[in-house]
């Protein structure tokens, strides 16, 4: 796996700010609560991310459980919206339960969810290559497109639009190859996980690794790709929407997103017209949420040290 530092992460995002959906109202400033039991009153629904948010390196967070616990109390609707390409609903259900959160499948929406949904409806599947491991070619919806990670350093001419499904085992040779293959083309895009990158632990130590988005900013840097992704993961409307339908009785202002990133989980929830919550026990753990909420400019309505 490819690591990245936080600096890299967050002047990824900001370059492709363009990418991402517009806040419609300006956010005032943030307020400090001790976690979500401070607020819950004031929502109907709330919408959880799972990495930094429930769990960090397969244990719980601290004070998740016990928010999960309080959700089910108070009779509050939740569900987990995360940009996992890896596993569906039932299988991040399966997941998360190893980290004691009892969860329904009704009650997670994955990427992996959302991508599967969308390339179900595409058209002319064999004018798409996807950048995707091999487990994931037992996917139907995937029969017919063109597998990048064995391709050469050329793409049939046919071959006019890219998929960033999922980097999982993605090498920076193969991205070489890629890049090599798209020079002087325009393709069309699109990314299952929109992320550009995710927290892992090695011998004691926090570190970030590549995913999709950063895979796909850098092939749009090298090659000159002029035209914008469609986000299936968050900041993208694709996976907020299928939320919303699931729960159409409650109206965006009694909505609250719940997540530790301010450019997926907070924008793409901002966007919609939902309430945030940003958590410092993910992404942000042991650095200044203050210098990265000026940084980005991207503002949450509460900060909590954990859920």
């Amino acid at each position: 796996m490819l690591e990245i530092d936080l600096s890299y992460l967050n002047q990824c995002y900001a370059r492709r700010r363009s990418w991402y959906p517009d806040i419609q109202t300006p956010r005032h400033q943030a307020r400090r609560v001790s976690g979500l039991a401070a607020i819950l009153d004031q929502f109907d629904l709330v919408l959880l991310d799972a990495y930094g948010v429930l769990c960090y390196h397969g244990s719980p967070v601290e004070g998740a459980l016990e928010a999960v616990a309080l959700l089910r109390a108070r009779n509050k609707r939740f569900c987990v919206v995360s940009n996992d390409t890896l596993a569906n609903s039932e299988q991040a259900a399966h997941k998360y339960a190893g980290c004691g959160f009892d969860l329904t499948k009704d009650e997670v929406i994955t990427s992996l969810d959302i991508t599967l949904s969308w390339l179900n409806s595409l058209p002319n599947k064999d004018s798409w290559g996807v950048m995707a491991p091999e487990a994931h070619f037992d996917h139907p919806q995937l029969e017919g497109m063109v597998h990048l990670n064995t391709c050469g350093e050329t793409l049939a001419p046919e071959v006019d639009s890219l998929l960033f499904f999922s980097a999982a085992g993605w090498s920076p040779q193969q991205q070489d190859r890629l890049v090599t293959a798209a020079q002087h083309r325009q393709f069309s895009l699109a990314v299952g996980n929109p992320d550009v990158a995710a927290p892992a632990r090695k011998d004691g130590r926090d570190w970030l690794y590549a995913t999709p988005g950063y895979f796909l900013d850098d092939m749009v840097t090298r090659t000159d790709q002029r035209q914008s992704p469609l986000l299936l993961g968050k900041p993208g409307g694709c996976i907020f929407e299928t939320a919303s339908r699931r729960y159409g009785d409650v109206p965006a202002e009694r909505v609250l997103m719940v997540g530790d990133t301010l450019y997926t989980d907070i924008l793409g929830g901002a966007a919609m017209g939902f309430s945030t919550l940003l958590l410092e026990s993910g992404v942000y753990r042991g650095v200044s949420v203050e210098s990265a909420i000026s940084e980005a400019g991207i503002v949450p309505d509460f900060i909590a040290p954990h859920l």
